[in-house]
């Protein structure tokens, strides 16, 4: 992926683009089926700022990369504020990318670790999202309309 499409990418997570069913913000915002759906949007709006990092993107940030990202976070945040299905999941996706982007902006040698290290420091929280979304599904295959 070169630098221009990572910024269309997140331009479509953001909800700028054509093609923004298919982000993250529009999936807060209209419903996901499951964690692993969300998640894997997450992972990459951060494969596209990793390359954005690469290229020198956040030295300068241009005011539409601002507006992006401002966008995913206000979303996430906005999600967490509903408290809805996934809540604790989204709050941990919120955090993780409002430390990075002050780590981006802040041009830390090593903006990536809040990402990199996610899944092992909010287990705890993330598993107990899967256990909720589990116990969820199992008693609505147990109701009986009788």
């Amino acid at each position: 992926m070169t630098a221009e499409e990572a910024r269309q990418n997140l331009a479509m997570h953001a909800g700028r683009t054509e093609h923004f069913s298919h982000g993250y913000c529009y999936a807060l915002r209209f419903g996901f089926r499951h964690l692993e759906e969300i998640q894997s949007k997450f992972d990459d709006i951060f494969f596209s700022l990793q390359i954005l990092n690469n290229a020198s993107y956040f030295v300068h940030p241009d005011s539409d990369l601002l507006v992006d990202l401002s966008e995913i976070l206000y979303g996430s945040i906005l999600y967490v504020n509903r408290q809805m299905k996934y809540e604790r999941a989204i709050r941990v996706f919120a955090e993780v990318l409002s430390e990075t982007f002050l780590s981006l902006f802040g041009q830390e040698p090593h903006p990536f670790v809040a990402f990199e290290h996610y899944r092992e420091n909010y287990d705890d929280q993330l598993q107990e999202t899967s256990f909720e979304q589990h116990q969820t599904q199992g008693n609505s295959l147990c109701r009986s309309d009788g």
